[in-house]
C-alpha cells in the first residue's frame, strides 16, 4: 500500500503562489543552510582545541569531555520546548536570534578562564543552537512546496556533517596559527555575520511569501496524536544519528589499536569519511526529486550494519575498513536527508511543522548521546571489536522498521 508520503514524493506539491523564483529560492535556501552549517561548526570546535584548552585552564580529561558534549545534551533535553518557543515567536525571528545567543556565547567562551564559566556558556550555546536547526527547516517549508522543497530539505540534512567536519578543519588550522581564543572569536564572528544576514534577507514584511505561517501549535491531549508520526520519525532519526556518531567515535581507536593506524592519520581518515557522507545526503534528494519511494530509501539504513562489518571485523586492511565507515556514512546522510524531507508529510497540522523539528532534534540528539556508549559497551562486554556489527544491526533494524511506519498512511 502506497503511503501518503510516498504519493507526495512522486506528484509533488503545487507551488505556492508567492513562492519566490528558482534563483531567488535556492540563494535563500543557501543562506538558510549556512546558517545551520555555521551552528553545526559549534560542535566540532573545541576538539582540535582541546588539548590547548586543558593546559590553558587546568582542566580535566572528563571536563574537557563534558564541554565538547554539552551542545548534544542540550539538544538532547530542550528539542521540543524550543520547538514550541520557535513557533511562538516565528521561526524568522528564532533563527537569527539562535545564531546571535551562539555568537555570544561563542565570545564569553574565548574569555572564559576556568571551567564552570566555560561549561555555562556552551549550554546557552547549545539553545542557541537548537533555535537555528528547529528554525531553519520551518522556514524551508514556508518557502513552498513541490519537488524542489524535497530537494532543499533532504540537502539540508546534511548541515551537520558538513558544518561538524568545517569545525574540526578550521578549529586545527586557525588555532594552531592564531591561537585557541581567537579561533573561538573568529567562530562567534561568522555566526553573527550569518544572524546579520538572514535578518536583512528577511526584508521586513515585503518577504512573506518566505514566512511560515503564524499559526501556533496546540500543547493538549490531542497533541500526542498528532505528533504520533513525527514522534516515530524522530526515533527512527535517532538510530541512524547514534549509529553514525559512535562509528566515527570508535573508527579512530580501531585503526590505531587493530590496524596500528597512526593517531594523526586515524583522526584525519575519520573526518573524511565524515564528510564523504554527505554525498548521500545530495543523493536522497536527487532520488526523491525522481520519484523514488521514500520508504526504500529509509531502508537504506540497513547498509549501516553491513557497513560496520566490513569497517570492524578486520577483514582487510586500512582501505577495507575506510570503505565500509564510507558506507556507513553514505547510507546514514541518505536516511537522515530523506528524514527531513518527509517532515511536512508527516504532520497533521501545519502549525505542528516547529514542533516536529524540535521533537526532530531533541530525540536525534538523544541517539547521538547513547550511540557511542552502547556500542563501546558491546564491543567491552564481547571483548572484540566483532560486536559492533551485530549491535548496529540490533538497532537499525528496528530504526528501519520505525521510519517507514512513520510515513505509512495513518488516521492522525
Amino acid at each position: 500500500m502506497k503511503s501518503d508520503a510516498d504519493d507526495a514524493v512522486r506528484t509533488g506539491q503545487p507551488e505556492a503562489a508567492g513562492t519566490p523564483g528558482s534563483s531567488a529560492y535556492w540563494a535563500r535556501f543557501a543562506l538558510l543552510y549556512g546558517c545551520g552549517m555555521l551552528a553545526a561548526t559549534g560542535l566540532g570546535k573545541i576538539a582540535p582545541i582541546a588539548v590547548d584548552l586543558r593546559a590553558a585552564l587546568t582542566l580535566s580529561l572528563d571536563q574537557v569531555s563534558l564541554v565538547t558534549s554539552s551542545i548534544t545534551a542540550v539538544a538532547a533535553v530542550v528539542g521540543l520546548p524550543v520547538g514550541y518557543l520557535v513557533a511562538r515567536t516565528a521561526p524568522r525571528r528564532a533563527l537569527p536570534a539562535g545564531c546571535v545567543v551562539m555568537a555570544a556565547a561563542g565570545l564569553l567562551e574565548a574569555r572564559a578562564g576556568d571551567f564552570w564559566p566555560l561549561l555555562g556558556a556552551r549550554l546557552v550555546e547549545g539553545v542557541g543552537y537548537v533555535a537555528v536547526v528547529v528554525a531553519a527547516p520551518a522556514l524551508i517549508i514556508a518557502m513552498g512546496g513541490g519537488p524542489r522543497r524535497m530537494t532543499a530539505l533532504a540537502v539540508w540534512g546534511t548541515y551537520f556533517p558538513v558544518g561538524l567536519a568545517l569545525g574540526l578543519f578550521l578549529g586545527g588550522v586557525l588555532s594552531a596559527f592564531l591561537g585557541w581564543r581567537t579561533w573561538l572569536v573568529v567562530q562567534a564572528c561568522a555566526l553573527l555575520a550569518a544572524g546579520a544576514a538572514a535578518v536583512l534577507a528577511r526584508g521586513g514584511r515585503t518577504a512573506a511569501a518566505g514566512e511560515p505561517a503564524p499559526a501556533v501549535p496546540s500543547l493538549d491531549r490531542r497533541a500526542v496524536r498528532r505528533l504520533s508520526r513525527p514522534f516515530l520519525l524522530s526515533l527512527g532519526f535517532a538510530t541512524a544519528s547514534g549509529t553514525i556518531v559512535a562509528v566515527v567515535s570508535l573508527l579512530p581507536t580501531y585503526l590505531h589499536e587493530v590496524l596500528h593506524v597512526p593517531t594523526s592519520v586515524a583522526g584525519t581518515l575519520t573526518g573524511a569519511v565524515s564528510l564523504t557522507g554527505t554525498v548521500g545526503g545530495f543523493l536522497s534528494g536527487w532520488l526523491l526529486r525522481r520519484g523514488v519511494p521514500v520508504r526504500r530509501l529509509f531502508t537504506g539504513a540497513l547498509l549501516m550494519p553491513l557497513g560496520t562489518a566490513v569497517a570492524f571485523l578486520h577483514w582487510g586492511g586500512t582501505g577495507l575498513a575506510a570503505a565500509g565507515a564510507v558506507l556507513v556514512a553514505l547510507a546514514n546522510e541518505l536516511v537522515v536527508a530523506a528524514a527531513f524531507a518527509m517532515i511536512p508529510a508527516v504532520v497533521a497540522d501545519t502549525a505542528d511543522i516547529d514542533l516536529a523539528n524540535g521533537l526532530l532534534a531533541q530525540v536525534g540528539s538523544l541517539g547521538s548521546l547513547l550511540g557511542p556508549p552502547l556500542v563501546s559497551f558491546a564491543v567491552l562486554a564481547a571483548d572484540g571489536w566483532w560486536a559492533v556489527a551485530p549491535t548496529v544491526l540490533a538497532v537499525c533494524l528496528p530504526g528501519t522498521l520505525l521510519l517507514r511506519a512513520s510515513v505509512r498512511r495513518a488516521a492522525v
